[in-house]
Order: structure tokens, then C-alpha cells, then sequence
């Protein structure tokens, strides 16, 4: 072999370790977790919250910043978030230590209306947006519990072939095949883009979007926990309805929704009642699914997949994405802490 081609494999062999390490060799917890939103947050008041099996709170400093730490007293053990904050500090309500900037376990930042944290993120990762956020679109936000891994509801949001089974009634699915069906890859992202015949129910749901015939459809994931869907009427495509998720596991087979809504249409409080109903509704549909499914984590890793439907060559690639996820457990979070003398 000459000294070229060995170059050229090296150079193969090095883009396909960075390839992956991009996507998903890290663990969760190196990414930027949605954790909440914004205007849930009480300025006096520790914040809780878990992301998978790793408990954590937060709370304002005096410099008005956001402080995360391990839900846990670094004496005994107490749960911090039943504590108080006094003159930025966190202190225990078993004796009183105080937890400064100086006890800080990763990082938060305010983003697109939400809270995100991350211990360790890559300096060039930034927390997920979802588009359309500016004065021409109202939005309004919603939180929903799905009894489902974080990755078959990522898998959910990009399913062309569910509407029409767990959507029909007053949901949006139809029994006529998707058109014009495409995919594209870009780092992080992964897209599909269709045409779609909605139901006659919420045509009249979208009584000024004018859908005289089908929906426009774009949806994408951002890697590993943002998934944002765009629907526009074909006959009026300036008008637009934009449903983001992002997603945070509570526990192996449960997750957390924090749902953005968006629209250019329909903005008043009436229309945004409605959006919000529709959205609720649908997601619920989900949601009743999500409890058929089987909870056997071995035998749904055994049986799923032996079968492909139609439209289903974006699922391949994510598939291949989420086959390197690892549920955030808390010993190999503490072994992380260790490692870096935390």
C-alpha cells in the first residue's frame, strides 16, 4: 500500500470517529438539556429538576446569574431545593451550609423562552432554537409526560405512517399517502419534507390558514432531543404553524415534552385557544399510544425494526443516530465527577 492511500484511510478513519463523536458518542448530559421554561421561573425559589436518573437545582446568584448544582447537601446529604436563597447563595435546610458559585455543577442558559443546562457541552454547541421566533408569529407553550424513551419519541415526531391510525378522528390523520416525499442530512439535523391531505376536521380548526387542498409539511430533529415540525397551506404558504418539542428523559421509558407553539395566523386570544386545544389534543393521542407500548426494554430492542414501512428512510439514519444514546444514569454521571475532582 502506498503512502498516499494510507493517508487517504487515515484520513477516512479519523472523519468517521469525528462524525460520531458528533453526533452521539457523548452522553446526554454533554449536550444542552431543556429543562423548563423561562416564565416558570421564581426568582426567590431553588429550581428542581432532574435530567434522566441525575438530580439538580438551580437558583439566582446576586450577579442575577443562574447557578446549578447536585440536588444533594455536600454535608449530609439533604435535598437543596428545600432549601433558601440568601444574598445569592443556596443554603441546606438541614444546617444551613451555604452553596455558592463555587459548588456549580455544569452550566444554564436562558434560550428561545426555555431554561437548558449541560455539564461540559462542546464551546461550539448551542442549545437547540426553534424557528420562527419574532414579532410576525404569536407563541404560546404547553408540557406533556410521555411514558416513552427519548428515543422512539424522537422517532414519533418523524413518523409519516402513524397519523393515520392514532391521529384519526378529530386528529389530523388521513388515509391518503403522503406526496413528494424527500429527506436530507445536515451534521445534526435531519429532515423531511412532504405533502400531506388533512383532515377535514382540521381544515376547519385552521379556518384562516385557507387549506383548500393539502399542507405543506417540513420536519426536522435536531440531535439528540429537539424535534420542530412547519405546516402552511399550499394555496396560502405565507401562513404558518410551527409545534416544537424538546425533550428531557425523566426515566428510562419516561419523557418530558416542553412544546412551543407558533403561528403567524389566527393570533388573537381566540386562535391561540384553538392552537393550543388542537395541539393538546394530538400530542394526547400520542400520549395514549405511548402506554400500548411494550415496557420490556430487551424485547422491544429485539423486535422492533425487523419490519420497514414505507417512508421510512430518514428513521433509518436516526435510528443509526439513537443506537449510540445512553439513558443519563447517575453513576456514570458520578464517575464523570470524579474524574474531574468535582
Amino acid at each position: 500500500m502506498t503512502l498516499l492511500k494510507k493517508i487517504l484511510l487515515f484520513n477516512i478513519f479519523i472523519s468517521g470517529i469525528n462524525c460520531y463523536t458528533n453526533i452521539g458518542i457523548k452522553p446526554l448530559y454533554r449536550h444542552w438539556n431543556c429543562i423548563g421554561f423561562e416564565k416558570d421561573i421564581v426568582k426567590d425559589k431553588p429550581l428542581s429538576f432532574n435530567v434522566g436518573d441525575i438530580p439538580l437545582v438551580a437558583w439566582y446568584n446576586k450577579n442575577n446569574t443562574l447557578i446549578s448544582t447536585l440536588n444533594a447537601c455536600k454535608h449530609m446529604g439533604s435535598k437543596l431545593d428545600k432549601g433558601k436563597i440568601c444574598d445569592g447563595n443556596l443554603l441546606c435546610p438541614y444546617h444551613g451550609l451555604k452553596h455558592s458559585d463555587n459548588d456549580k455543577c455544569g452550566d444554564i442558559k436562558i434560550h428561545d423562552g426555555k431554561i437548558w443546562w449541560s455539564y461540559k457541552a462542546d464551546k461550539n454547541e448551542f442549545p437547540a432554537t426553534i424557528p420562527y421566533n419574532n414579532k410576525n408569529y404569536t407563541t404560546s407553550y404547553l408540557t406533556i409526560d410521555m411514558e416513552e424513551s427519548l428515543p422512539y419519541c424522537i422517532f414519533n415526531s418523524m413518523d409519516l405512517n402513524h397519523p393515520e391510525f392514532v391521529h384519526n378522528g378529530l386528529g389530523f390523520g388521513s388515509d391518503i399517502a403522503p406526496d413528494n416525499y424527500d429527506y436530507f442530512v445536515e451534521d445534526k439535523k435531519t429532515s423531511i419534507k412532504f405533502d400531506y391531505e388533512t383532515k377535514a376536521s382540521i381544515k376547519a380548526i385552521n379556518y384562516d390558514m385557507n387549506i383548500e387542498d393539502k399542507t405543506l409539511n417540513f420536519n426536522q430533529v435536531i440531535y439528540p432531543s429537539t424535534s420542530w415540525s412547519k405546516v402552511c397551506s399550499r394555496t396560502d404558504v405565507e401562513k404558518n404553524i410551527i409545534i416544537g418539542v424538546s425533550m428531557l428523559p425523566l426515566k428510562e421509558d419516561l419523557t418530558r415534552w416542553y412544546v412551543t407553539i407558533r403561528h403567524n395566523y389566527m393570533k388573537d386570544i381566540f386562535g391561540k385557544t384553538i392552537m393550543r386545544f388542537a395541539t393538546k389534543y394530538i400530542l394526547n393521542q400520542d400520549k395514549t399510544q405511548f402506554k400500548k407500548q411494550i415496557k420490556n426494554e430487551k424485547l422491544k430492542e429485539f423486535i422492533s425494526w425487523k419490519k420497514n414501512l414505507r417512508y421510512e428512510n430518514h428513521m433509518n439514519i436516526l435510528r443509526d443516530y439513537y443506537e449510540l444514546y445512553k439513558y443519563p444514569d447517575i453513576e456514570s454521571f458520578i464517575n464523570e465527577l470524579k474524574i474531574d475532582n468535582y
